[in-house]
């Protein structure tokens, strides 16, 4: 009682130290931000707020990995609970939970999909590596929410999707650290919802946990199998085989599970305990097909040729459908040393599936050695090609080598050996390879081809044009040939109109030629039928950005920006070129704000990757998809300035500028920073900053036209006419526009009230004396103004009206005068004239 006592008195427990690794039950409270222990985020990516009771975790951009920590506690051994929301249904996302989380850099995290699968990865200073791949849970599919529940003991994890067994494995890269809300993101942005978490770091509890779980997946044979699957894809054979060995130790195994423990056991070199489980996979189903040819590969396998020979002339029926046992068999002839049987084995194998090269080296090596050497450089050849096409380096050149070994004609083998090097990326050994060829009038059409490709990245587009030329002379048939001819006379601002029709008409429903079509259609001035092209072309690469993008400017061309803002779909989220269409079409509507967000997307995801589609195509092959840094992210970054500038946050503009300016001189950009620098009052270094625009970019109208209007605002009207005068030669309108500035802001205008001649007077006045006038004005000059109305009026209209020898003022009968320091500077400045 005294000690129940004591307890209602005693003052509660301070909070474990932060960095600590306490023994708690802790229950996330997500009525205020303040409250759940997470930090607020707002920031161009990602944001983290509480609203509607749960964690909002918003990731602002397709491809990106995004968490919020749960505070700072450590947690070695823990079971972790938390409900999830994948937001309104489309594109397919995933959300988790980060454990043993060291620092941004080395972490463990578990997520699920929208769609229904679970995996586990690790990332150690910075290293990404798979745990568990992608693994259906069919259960939790099109739910919109996941109950995930994980519990780490050791290094091992085990997880569970709404109170079912997903994964397990075992990591002992880390062994505690925080825990976070993590999220992924892939077609475009989503937000996330963490609606409630759970941790409890208590020995006892956590262990129960870990016991309740480990029942949980003891019965689940199905997913086990799943798991095993997943392994076995990573090439974690001894956890597939663990997984499989559980399931058969309850009596569930089935002949697949044998035959996948026996591929498992194959690739781990135990190749008598590998045929132990084929054997019982045949027991169990002695008409598996993929069981009875991994037998036959064993006995290859094991050395045991003879054997392999009978068994497999006994099975006709599957040797005559099986491409991989008619080229076992070889190999039992072979090593038998039955070359010509073994070249004949070979070439019902290369028959039967010609996409395999290694077929055809085989066979070429067996008719080498029964010294058939014309059929065996043949074989090397196809060979060569087939390896070529599977991008396989190394062996094309194996090919090449024993080709010349054979004496094979060396133009054809410098061809081969430079489309090699080229696919390697060694242009150097490409480019004099296929030199050589030229120079001698020797290349076939590939060779010229990718030299063409070579000379085109060196930038020497009139040699690509003509080798690209070549290329089509040499295969009239090959439409990326024909492609690549009418992209470099493009480029090169050539005529190419015959080249896209004829490139079209061999390739009608290819995409890139469709949008190479756009593209000349547009530039030359006909937006309506570019859009057309380029409607075709997005259909047909429905998962290419660029079609779309070329789509969007020419309906911006056409007036039509609702439309081409819809015409970029979801692109802007996923790609950063898609991003800057958007803003300009956005900013063509005078929709800055949103234009500014668009551009600030643009430079986020050209900065750090543009996109998985590109227009880049590899040689003779389909379309590459390439990540990569995109290189127009300086221009984004001067949209965005530019942006900026217009909705007057001239320092942000000027930031970003300078970040613009450190990676590549750009004259636009410098005209902007000579805009900026003039608004805040800097006239020296926005004079400076013209001066360097045109340095780097000499006539350019608009830079010539600034710096006129420039001098024009300080009163420099001598150097704002001479700028005028070297725009004249570059566009004659504007720089009149400028002369009439610089006239109106040095001059100002007198006219006669009654004929409208008119008189020009300086801006100011220079002092003029008082004194009397010496001679007879001239007609054209002012007779002065009038003291009351201010009217001014010349001689040739006052002086058959004079009262008392004294112009006066035909309205007001009042004499005029010289007292306007403006009228008198004329009178004097006319007077002179006339004297002379």
């Amino acid at each position: 009682m005294l000690r129940l006592i004591r307890r209602l008195f005693q003052k509660p427990s301070p909070p474990p130290p932060q960095g600590s690794s306490p023994e708690e039950l802790r229950l996330a409270d997500f009525s205020s931000i303040e409250a759940s222990g997470f930090e607020p985020v707002d920031e161009a990516r990602y944001a983290v707020r509480v609203e509607d009771g749960a964690l909002a975790l918003e990731l602002r951009k397709g491809e990106l990995l995004a968490w919020a920590d749960a505070g700072s506690y450590r947690y070695g051994d823990v079971s972790v609970e938390a409900e999830i929301r994948f937001g309104e249904g489309g594109a397919r996302r995933s959300a988790g939970l980060m454990l043993r989380k060291l620092d941004d850099s080395s972490f463990v995290y578990v997520l699920v999909s929208s769609d229904g699968e679970a995996r586990l990865d690790a990332v150690f200073n910075g290293e990404p590596r798979a745990i568990v791949p992608w693994t259906a849970c069919p259960w939790a599919a099109g739910t919109g929410s996941a109950v995930l529940s994980v519990v780490s003991r050791g290094p091992r994890l085990i997880v569970m999707v709404n109170g079912r067994f997903a994964l397990e494995a075992e990591d002992d890269s880390l062994d505690s650290g925080r825990v976070a809300f993590v999220a992924q993101t892939y077609d475009g942005p989503a937000t996330f919802a963490l609606q409630s978490l759970r941790i409890d770091s208590r020995p006892v509890e956590a262990e129960a946990d870990y016991i309740r779980f480990a029942r949980i997946v003891a019965v689940d044979p199905d997913q086990r199998r799943r798991l095993a699957e997943g392994f076995f894809a990573l090439g974690y054979y001894v956890p597939a085989l663990v997984q499989l060995r559980k399931v058969a130790d309850r009596g569930d195994g089935s002949a697949r599970d044998k035959f996948l423990e026996a591929e498992c056991l194959l690739r781990l070199e135990l190749l008598d305990e590998a045929a132990e489980a084929i054997d019982a996979c045949l027991a169990l189903d002695p008409s598996l097909d993929d069981a009875v040819e991994e037998r036959y590969n064993l006995l290859y396998l094991r050395g045991d040729y003879g054997l392999l020979r009978l068994s497999l002339e006994a099975d006709e029926t599957r040797l005559r459908s099986s491409p991989r046992l008619a080229n076992l068999l070889g190999h039992a002839h072979y090593n038998q040393g039955s070359w010509a049987k073994a070249a004949e084995a070979y070439g019902r194998a290369t028959l039967g599936d010609p996409g395999m090269p290694i077929y055809s080296r085989n066979r070429a090596m067996a008719l080498e050695n029964s010294g058939d050497l014309v059929a065996a450089s043949a074989a090397w050849l196809a060979a060569a090609k087939g390896f070529y096409e599977q991008e396989a380096w190394d062996d094309v050149e194996d090919c090449s080598r024993r080709l010349r070994e054979r004496g094979y004609d060396k133009a054809a083998l410098d061809s081969l050996d430079g489309l090699a090097a080229y696919g390697r990326g060694d242009m150097a050994t490409a480019k004099a390879t296929l030199t050589r060829l030229v120079k001698k009038g020797a290349e076939d059409a590939p060779a010229a081809y990718v030299y063409g490709l070579v000379l085109a990245a060196e930038g020497k587009r009139a040699d690509a044009t003509r080798s690209f030329k070549r290329a089509v002379e040499l295969d009239p048939e090959k439409p990326i040939y024909r492609f690549r001819l009418a992209e470099s006379l493009f480029v090169a601002g050539e005529p190419c109109r015959r080249e896209i029709e004829e490139a079209t008409l061999a390739a009608p429903g290819d995409g890139w030629t469709l949008n190479l079509a756009g593209q000349a259609a547009l530039a030359g001035g006909d937006a309506e039928a570019a859009a057309g092209l380029f409607l075709k072309a997005a259909e047909a690469l429905p998962e290419e950005p660029t079609p779309a993008s070329n789509l969007s400017q020419a309906l911006s061309a056409l007036g039509r920006h609702a439309e081409a803002v819809a015409a970029l779909g979801d692109w802007p989220a996923r790609d950063s070129a898609a991003a800057n269409r958007l803003g300009n079409a956005l900013a063509a509507q005078g929709r800055i704000e949103e234009a500014a967000a668009a551009y600030e997307l643009a430079c986020s995801l050209g900065s750090a990757n543009r996109s998985l589609g590109s227009a880049n195509r590899s040689p003779g092959s389909a379309n590459s998809s390439l990540g990569q840094a995109d290189p127009d992210v300086v221009e984004y970054r001067i949209n965005l300035a530019a942006a900026f500038y217009e909705l007057d946050r001239l320092s942000d503009a000027e930031e970003v500028l300078r970040s613009a300016l450190e990676q590549r001189d750009d004259p636009r950009a410098l005209r902007l920073m000579g805009d900026i620098a003039g608004q805040f009052g800097d006239i020296g270094r926005a004079e400076l900053a013209y001066r360097a625009a045109l340095e780097r970019e000499p006539g350019d109208a608009e830079t010539l036209r600034r710096l006129a209007e420039h001098y024009l605002s300080r009163r420099r009207y001598e150097r704002a006419a001479a700028v005028a005068e070297e725009l004249a030669a570059v566009d004659p309108e504007a720089a009149a526009s400028v002369e009439a500035a610089i006239r109106a802001a040095a001059f100002e205008t007198i006219s006669c009230a009654a004929c409208g001649i008119e008189w020009e007077a300086p801006k100011p006045v220079p002092a003029v004396p008082r004194s009397r006038l010496k001679g007879e004005p001239p007609d054209d000059s002012p007779a002065g103004s009038c003291p009351e109305c201010g009217k001014a009026y010349c001689v040739a209209c006052r002086k058959d009206d004079l009262s008392d020898g004294r112009f006066t003022c035909p309205d007001c009968g009042t004499k005029l005068n010289l007292s306007d320091d403006r009228i008198r500077w004329i009178v004097l400045e006319r007077v002179k004239a006339a004297g002379r």
